[in-house]
Protein backbone atom coordinates (compact mmCIF):
# COMPACT_ATOMS: atom_id res chain seq x y z
CA UNK A 1 0.00 0.00 0.00
CA UNK A 2 2.53 2.33 0.84
CA UNK A 3 4.27 1.66 -2.09
CA UNK A 4 1.35 1.92 -4.11
CA UNK A 5 1.06 5.62 -2.63
CA UNK A 6 4.13 6.70 -3.04
CA UNK A 7 4.04 5.80 -6.82
CA UNK A 8 0.67 7.77 -7.12
CA UNK A 9 2.22 10.94 -5.30
CA UNK A 10 5.19 10.30 -7.87
CA UNK A 11 2.63 10.73 -10.83
CA UNK A 12 0.82 13.42 -9.15
CA UNK A 13 4.43 15.79 -8.64
CA UNK A 14 5.20 14.71 -12.93
CA UNK A 15 1.85 15.96 -13.90
CA UNK A 16 2.00 19.17 -11.62
CA UNK A 17 5.31 19.86 -13.70
CA UNK A 18 3.84 18.32 -17.22
CA UNK A 19 0.87 20.99 -16.96
CA UNK A 20 1.99 23.74 -15.32
CA UNK A 21 1.44 24.37 -11.52
CA UNK A 22 0.25 28.06 -12.13
CA UNK A 23 -3.08 26.41 -13.89
CA UNK A 24 -3.76 24.30 -11.01
CA UNK A 25 -4.46 27.19 -9.19
CA UNK A 26 -6.61 29.08 -11.64
CA UNK A 27 -9.62 26.38 -11.27
CA UNK A 28 -12.47 27.75 -10.15
CA UNK A 29 -11.01 31.09 -10.43
CA UNK A 30 -8.95 31.27 -7.75
CA UNK A 31 -6.24 33.98 -9.49
CA UNK A 32 -7.62 37.19 -11.09
CA UNK A 33 -10.70 35.22 -13.77
CA UNK A 34 -13.82 33.71 -13.17
CA UNK A 35 -13.96 30.84 -15.63
CA UNK A 36 -13.61 27.37 -14.70
CA UNK A 37 -10.29 25.91 -15.95
CA UNK A 38 -10.71 22.38 -16.68
CA UNK A 39 -8.10 19.71 -18.32
CA UNK A 40 -9.15 16.97 -20.52
CA UNK A 41 -6.03 14.23 -21.29
CA UNK A 42 -5.84 11.54 -23.85
CA UNK A 43 -3.81 9.57 -25.70
CA UNK A 44 -4.25 10.19 -29.24
CA UNK A 45 -1.93 12.17 -31.40
CA UNK A 46 -2.40 15.92 -31.12
CA UNK A 47 -2.02 16.30 -34.63
CA UNK A 48 -4.03 13.17 -35.59
CA UNK A 49 -7.55 13.68 -37.43
CA UNK A 50 -9.01 12.14 -34.04
CA UNK A 51 -7.08 14.38 -32.01
CA UNK A 52 -8.08 17.46 -33.85
CA UNK A 53 -11.83 16.38 -33.17
CA UNK A 54 -11.15 16.02 -29.84
CA UNK A 55 -9.44 20.05 -29.62
CA UNK A 56 -12.95 20.26 -30.90
CA UNK A 57 -14.57 20.75 -27.25
CA UNK A 58 -12.55 23.54 -26.36
CA UNK A 59 -14.36 25.76 -29.03
CA UNK A 60 -17.62 24.39 -28.41
CA UNK A 61 -17.28 25.03 -24.29
CA UNK A 62 -15.98 28.29 -25.16
CA UNK A 63 -19.52 29.04 -27.63
CA UNK A 64 -21.19 30.58 -24.58
CA UNK A 65 -18.71 32.51 -22.37
CA UNK A 66 -21.89 33.20 -19.75
CA UNK A 67 -21.00 29.54 -18.70
CA UNK A 68 -17.43 30.95 -17.67
CA UNK A 69 -15.51 27.32 -18.25
CA UNK A 70 -12.48 27.15 -20.87
CA UNK A 71 -11.00 23.58 -21.68
CA UNK A 72 -7.07 22.65 -22.44
CA UNK A 73 -6.83 19.67 -24.15
CA UNK A 74 -3.28 17.34 -23.10
CA UNK A 75 -2.84 15.06 -25.78
CA UNK A 76 -0.74 12.09 -26.87
CA UNK A 77 -0.86 10.40 -23.45
CA UNK A 78 1.97 13.34 -21.79
CA UNK A 79 0.16 12.67 -18.78
CA UNK A 80 1.14 8.80 -18.80
CA UNK A 81 -1.29 5.80 -19.77
CA UNK A 82 -4.82 5.55 -19.46
CA UNK A 83 -5.10 3.81 -16.41
CA UNK A 84 -2.58 6.48 -15.20
CA UNK A 85 -5.24 8.84 -15.89
CA UNK A 86 -8.32 7.20 -15.10
CA UNK A 87 -6.45 7.45 -11.24
CA UNK A 88 -5.35 10.82 -11.73
CA UNK A 89 -8.82 11.65 -12.28
CA UNK A 90 -10.00 9.68 -9.33
CA UNK A 91 -7.66 11.49 -6.96
CA UNK A 92 -9.06 15.18 -8.31
CA UNK A 93 -5.37 15.81 -9.99
CA UNK A 94 -6.63 15.69 -13.84
CA UNK A 95 -10.35 17.07 -14.39
CA UNK A 96 -11.14 15.12 -17.26
CA UNK A 97 -9.65 12.38 -19.85
CA UNK A 98 -10.70 10.41 -22.83
CA UNK A 99 -10.55 6.43 -21.86
CA UNK A 100 -11.50 3.31 -23.92
CA UNK A 101 -14.14 1.32 -22.67
CA UNK A 102 -11.50 -1.29 -22.12
CA UNK A 103 -9.21 0.30 -19.93
CA UNK A 104 -12.34 1.25 -17.65
CA UNK A 105 -13.41 -2.54 -17.38
CA UNK A 106 -10.43 -2.39 -14.79
CA UNK A 107 -12.14 -0.24 -12.63
CA UNK A 108 -14.88 -1.35 -12.94
CA UNK A 109 -16.05 -4.33 -14.60
CA UNK A 110 -19.30 -3.92 -16.07
CA UNK A 111 -17.79 -1.30 -18.92
CA UNK A 112 -16.20 -5.09 -20.01
CA UNK A 113 -19.88 -5.45 -21.76
CA UNK A 114 -18.05 -2.99 -24.46
CA UNK A 115 -15.29 -5.45 -24.85
CA UNK A 116 -17.70 -8.77 -25.69
CA UNK A 117 -17.66 -9.62 -29.63
CA UNK A 118 -20.66 -9.15 -31.57
CA UNK A 119 -22.10 -7.58 -28.84
CA UNK A 120 -23.65 -4.77 -31.59
CA UNK A 121 -24.98 -6.13 -34.95
CA UNK A 122 -23.58 -3.18 -36.79
CA UNK A 123 -22.70 0.52 -36.71
CA UNK A 124 -26.89 1.78 -36.64
CA UNK A 125 -27.13 -0.63 -33.44
CA UNK A 126 -24.13 0.48 -31.83
CA UNK A 127 -25.03 4.18 -32.25
CA UNK A 128 -28.68 4.09 -31.39
CA UNK A 129 -27.74 2.47 -28.32
CA UNK A 130 -25.03 4.74 -27.25
CA UNK A 131 -27.23 7.25 -28.04
CA UNK A 132 -30.50 6.56 -26.42
CA UNK A 133 -29.81 3.78 -23.51
CA UNK A 134 -30.63 4.59 -20.07
CA UNK A 135 -28.93 1.44 -19.03
CA UNK A 136 -26.05 2.68 -20.55
CA UNK A 137 -26.27 6.14 -18.64
CA UNK A 138 -27.06 4.20 -15.20
CA UNK A 139 -23.44 2.79 -15.88
CA UNK A 140 -21.80 6.28 -16.84
CA UNK A 141 -23.29 8.05 -13.22
CA UNK A 142 -22.55 4.45 -11.27
CA UNK A 143 -19.00 5.38 -10.33
CA UNK A 144 -19.42 8.35 -8.49
CA UNK A 145 -18.30 7.33 -5.32
CA UNK A 146 -15.23 5.93 -7.18
CA UNK A 147 -14.46 9.52 -8.09
CA UNK A 148 -15.25 9.85 -11.83
CA UNK A 149 -18.21 9.97 -13.69
CA UNK A 150 -18.92 9.58 -17.62
CA UNK A 151 -20.25 12.58 -18.95
CA UNK A 152 -19.69 11.98 -22.60
CA UNK A 153 -18.44 9.33 -25.34
CA UNK A 154 -17.80 8.67 -29.11
CA UNK A 155 -18.63 5.87 -31.16
CA UNK A 156 -14.91 4.79 -32.18
CA UNK A 157 -14.99 2.50 -35.19
CA UNK A 158 -15.30 -1.74 -35.80
CA UNK A 159 -12.46 -3.29 -34.59
CA UNK A 160 -11.22 -5.52 -37.68
CA UNK A 161 -8.58 -8.53 -37.96
CA UNK A 162 -5.31 -7.35 -40.11
CA UNK A 163 -2.54 -9.80 -41.40
CA UNK A 164 0.66 -10.39 -42.44
CA UNK A 165 -0.47 -12.28 -45.04
CA UNK A 166 -2.55 -11.48 -47.61
CA UNK A 167 -5.35 -14.18 -46.57
CA UNK A 168 -8.93 -13.08 -46.29
CA UNK A 169 -10.32 -13.99 -42.06
CA UNK A 170 -13.08 -15.59 -42.95
CA UNK A 171 -13.11 -18.26 -40.40
CA UNK A 172 -11.32 -19.17 -36.94
CA UNK A 173 -9.74 -21.90 -39.09
CA UNK A 174 -7.34 -19.00 -40.98
CA UNK A 175 -6.24 -17.63 -37.27
CA UNK A 176 -5.51 -21.15 -36.24
CA UNK A 177 -1.89 -21.15 -34.88
CA UNK A 178 -1.30 -17.63 -35.44
CA UNK A 179 -0.39 -14.83 -33.08
CA UNK A 180 -2.97 -11.69 -32.92
CA UNK A 181 -1.86 -8.76 -31.37
CA UNK A 182 -4.32 -8.42 -28.30
CA UNK A 183 -5.29 -5.37 -26.01
CA UNK A 184 -4.22 -5.99 -22.73
CA UNK A 185 -7.90 -7.18 -21.52
CA UNK A 186 -8.73 -10.62 -20.34
CA UNK A 187 -11.77 -10.36 -22.78
CA UNK A 188 -9.84 -9.30 -26.17
CA UNK A 189 -7.64 -12.62 -24.96
CA UNK A 190 -10.94 -14.71 -24.85
CA UNK A 191 -12.23 -13.49 -27.68
CA UNK A 192 -8.89 -13.85 -30.18
CA UNK A 193 -8.60 -17.95 -28.46
CA UNK A 194 -12.17 -18.34 -29.21
CA UNK A 195 -11.73 -16.75 -32.95
CA UNK A 196 -9.22 -19.66 -32.92
CA UNK A 197 -5.72 -16.96 -32.61
CA UNK A 198 -3.26 -17.05 -30.11
CA UNK A 199 -3.61 -13.51 -28.38
CA UNK A 200 0.27 -11.62 -27.74
CA UNK A 201 -0.85 -9.05 -25.29
CA UNK A 202 0.55 -5.37 -26.04
CA UNK A 203 0.40 -1.91 -25.73
CA UNK A 204 -0.77 -0.26 -29.20
CA UNK A 205 2.68 1.43 -29.12
CA UNK A 206 4.59 -1.77 -29.43
CA UNK A 207 2.32 -3.15 -32.32
CA UNK A 208 4.41 -1.93 -35.38
CA UNK A 209 7.78 -3.01 -34.08
CA UNK A 210 6.47 -6.95 -33.18
CA UNK A 211 4.46 -6.79 -36.83
CA UNK A 212 7.86 -5.86 -38.07
CA UNK A 213 9.50 -8.06 -36.05
CA UNK A 214 7.63 -11.30 -36.51
CA UNK A 215 6.86 -11.47 -32.91
CA UNK A 216 2.89 -11.62 -34.24
CA UNK A 217 1.63 -12.28 -37.60
CA UNK A 218 -1.34 -10.06 -37.35
CA UNK A 219 -3.73 -7.69 -35.01
CA UNK A 220 -6.82 -6.37 -34.79
CA UNK A 221 -8.13 -2.63 -34.74
CA UNK A 222 -10.00 0.04 -36.74
CA UNK A 223 -9.05 0.86 -39.92
CA UNK A 224 -6.97 4.27 -38.69
CA UNK A 225 -4.39 1.85 -36.56
CA UNK A 226 -3.21 1.11 -40.74
CA UNK A 227 -2.66 4.62 -41.40
CA UNK A 228 -2.34 6.38 -37.87
CA UNK A 229 -0.08 3.88 -37.05
CA UNK A 230 1.82 3.32 -39.84
CA UNK A 231 0.66 -0.78 -40.23
CA UNK A 232 -0.03 -0.17 -43.79
CA UNK A 233 3.44 -0.55 -44.13
CA UNK A 234 4.24 -4.31 -43.04
CA UNK A 235 0.54 -6.01 -43.18
CA UNK A 236 -1.45 -7.24 -46.48
CA UNK A 237 -4.62 -7.53 -45.39
CA UNK A 238 -7.49 -6.47 -44.05
CA UNK A 239 -11.03 -8.27 -43.29
CA UNK A 240 -13.88 -6.35 -41.74
CA UNK A 241 -14.89 -9.22 -39.36
CA UNK A 242 -16.42 -6.16 -37.76
CA UNK A 243 -16.31 -8.62 -33.79
CA UNK A 244 -16.00 -5.23 -31.60
CA UNK A 245 -17.67 -1.88 -31.51
CA UNK A 246 -16.12 -0.51 -28.38
CA UNK A 247 -16.67 3.42 -27.59
CA UNK A 248 -13.94 5.68 -25.95
CA UNK A 249 -15.59 7.30 -22.98
CA UNK A 250 -14.94 10.35 -21.34
CA UNK A 251 -14.60 10.64 -17.63
CA UNK A 252 -14.66 13.80 -15.14
CA UNK A 253 -13.17 13.58 -11.21
CA UNK A 254 -16.36 13.62 -8.98
CA UNK A 255 -14.56 16.15 -7.20
CA UNK A 256 -14.76 18.81 -10.03
CA UNK A 257 -18.40 17.75 -11.62
CA UNK A 258 -20.03 19.21 -7.92
CA UNK A 259 -17.95 21.94 -7.84
CA UNK A 260 -19.78 22.54 -10.92
CA UNK A 261 -23.25 24.27 -11.28
CA UNK A 262 -26.11 22.52 -12.80
CA UNK A 263 -26.49 25.10 -15.50
CA UNK A 264 -22.59 24.42 -16.22
CA UNK A 265 -23.12 20.58 -15.79
CA UNK A 266 -25.94 20.71 -18.85
CA UNK A 267 -24.06 22.94 -20.46
CA UNK A 268 -21.08 20.61 -20.37
CA UNK A 269 -23.07 17.24 -21.06
CA UNK A 270 -24.17 19.15 -24.23
CA UNK A 271 -20.89 19.92 -25.46
CA UNK A 272 -19.95 16.50 -25.34
CA UNK A 273 -23.13 15.32 -27.33
CA UNK A 274 -22.13 17.72 -29.85
CA UNK A 275 -18.42 16.80 -29.91
CA UNK A 276 -19.76 13.22 -31.06
CA UNK A 277 -22.19 14.16 -32.94
CA UNK A 278 -19.27 15.94 -35.08
CA UNK A 279 -17.08 12.79 -34.88
CA UNK A 280 -19.68 10.89 -36.28
CA UNK A 281 -20.53 12.68 -39.53
CA UNK A 282 -16.76 12.75 -40.18
CA UNK A 283 -15.95 9.39 -39.22
CA UNK A 284 -17.34 7.10 -42.29
CA UNK A 285 -15.07 9.21 -44.50
CA UNK A 286 -12.10 9.16 -42.54
CA UNK A 287 -11.90 5.54 -42.67
CA UNK A 288 -12.81 5.56 -46.62
CA UNK A 289 -9.82 7.53 -46.79
CA UNK A 290 -7.82 5.53 -44.35
CA UNK A 291 -8.72 2.33 -46.75
CA UNK A 292 -7.69 4.04 -50.19
CA UNK A 293 -4.38 5.09 -48.58
CA UNK A 294 -4.12 1.34 -47.16
CA UNK A 295 -4.55 -0.07 -50.52
CA UNK A 296 -2.09 2.33 -52.22
CA UNK A 297 0.22 0.41 -49.87
CA UNK A 298 -0.79 -2.70 -51.45
CA UNK A 299 -3.35 -4.06 -48.38
CA UNK A 300 -6.10 -6.23 -49.72
CA UNK A 301 -9.22 -5.67 -48.32
CA UNK A 302 -11.78 -8.22 -47.58
CA UNK A 303 -15.29 -6.69 -47.22
CA UNK A 304 -19.11 -8.82 -46.92
CA UNK A 305 -17.24 -12.06 -45.49
CA UNK A 306 -19.87 -14.49 -43.81
CA UNK A 307 -19.23 -13.77 -39.84
CA UNK A 308 -21.27 -16.39 -38.74
CA UNK A 309 -18.59 -18.91 -37.39
CA UNK A 310 -16.75 -15.96 -35.47
CA UNK A 311 -20.26 -15.07 -33.92
CA UNK A 312 -21.09 -18.80 -33.28
CA UNK A 313 -17.41 -19.22 -31.85
CA UNK A 314 -17.62 -16.27 -29.40
CA UNK A 315 -21.28 -17.57 -27.64
CA UNK A 316 -19.63 -18.87 -24.58
CA UNK A 317 -17.81 -15.37 -23.73
CA UNK A 318 -21.09 -13.84 -23.77
CA UNK A 319 -22.79 -16.51 -21.54
CA UNK A 320 -19.73 -15.88 -19.23
CA UNK A 321 -20.93 -12.18 -18.67
CA UNK A 322 -24.49 -12.92 -18.50
CA UNK A 323 -23.47 -15.29 -15.45
CA UNK A 324 -22.21 -12.44 -13.68
CA UNK A 325 -25.13 -11.35 -12.31
CA UNK A 326 -28.65 -9.07 -12.76
CA UNK A 327 -27.29 -5.98 -13.67
CA UNK A 328 -25.04 -7.35 -16.10
CA UNK A 329 -27.81 -8.95 -17.76
CA UNK A 330 -30.27 -5.70 -17.56
CA UNK A 331 -27.31 -4.43 -19.25
CA UNK A 332 -27.14 -6.87 -22.42
CA UNK A 333 -30.70 -7.16 -22.52
CA UNK A 334 -31.31 -3.59 -22.50
CA UNK A 335 -28.16 -2.74 -25.29
CA UNK A 336 -29.97 -6.02 -27.28
CA UNK A 337 -33.49 -4.29 -27.26
CA UNK A 338 -31.69 -1.26 -29.45
CA UNK A 339 -31.26 -3.72 -32.32
CA UNK A 340 -34.80 -4.05 -32.87
CA UNK A 341 -36.30 -0.93 -32.49
CA UNK A 342 -33.94 1.56 -34.24
CA UNK A 343 -36.92 4.10 -32.98
CA UNK A 344 -35.89 3.73 -29.53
Amino acid sequence: MKKTSKILLTVIVVVLLGIGVSTFFKVNGSIGSDKIQLRLAHGQAGDSEIGGTIAYLSDLVAEDESMNMEVSIYPSGVLGSETAMVELVQAGVLDMAKISANTLGQFDDRYTIFSLPYLFKGQEHYYNAMANSQVIRELFNATEDAGYIAIGYYCNGARNFYLKDDVAVTSPAVLKGKKIRSMVSSTSMDMIEAMGGSPVPMSSSETYTSLQQGIVDGAENTELALTVDKHEEIVKSYTYTEHQYTPDIYIISTKVWNKLSKEQQDYLLECFSKLNDNFVQKYNQMMDDAMTEAESYGVHVYRDIDKTPFIEAVQPIHQNFLAKGDSYQKLYDDIQSYAEDTSK
